[in-house]
């Protein structure tokens, strides 16, 4: 019978080579639609950022022009009361100008009052004087009756 190993074979010194992982397959496509994903939202945040700023920066310059304009007028006065609040309804506005056609501009500013509410439809034209903003302001109090302030 032959004799048993000695030495270091015997114990299990020399073991089998190690098992290296393949390498791992590279997944470019997923950092190039994140990458062009990150490109789109901070896109239209950007975009979306400058158009908010822009129509809110109009809305209150139209509503400072129209305060100015409607300060002292009786017919006001007496419907509204002290104006509190002057907000742009775009939606309203583009179907007023649908309504009306032409080719000036028409804003309808949702108004609050210290006696009530009311919608003001102003018109301006595409090239204002700056002593004249508005061409017609008329004033559509919750019942539907029209008064034309100018």
């Amino acid at each position: 019978m032959p004799a048993a190993p000695s030495g270091p074979a015997a114990s299990g010194a020399f073991a089998p080579a190690p098992y290296a992982p393949p390498p791992q397959k590279s997944r470019w496509w997923i950092w190039l639609l994140g990458g062009c994903g990150c490109s789109v939202v901070l896109l239209l945040l950007c975009c979306g950022g400058f158009t908010w700023w822009g129509i809110t920066y109009s809305s209150n310059l139209v509503a400072g022009q129209l305060q100015q304009q409607l300060e002292g007028n009786e017919d006001v006065e007496r419907t509204l009361g002290e104006i509190q609040t002057l907000n742009a309804n775009l939606v309203e506005s583009g179907e007023e100008k649908r309504k009306r056609g032409g080719a000036n501009n028409w804003v309808l500013m949702d108004a609050v009052g210290t006696k009530g509410k009311g919608k003001f439809i102003v018109e301006t034209p595409l090239r204002p004087d700056p002593q004249k903003v508005f061409e017609t302001i008329e004033l559509r109090l919750e019942d539907g009756t029209v008064i034309k302030i100018r």
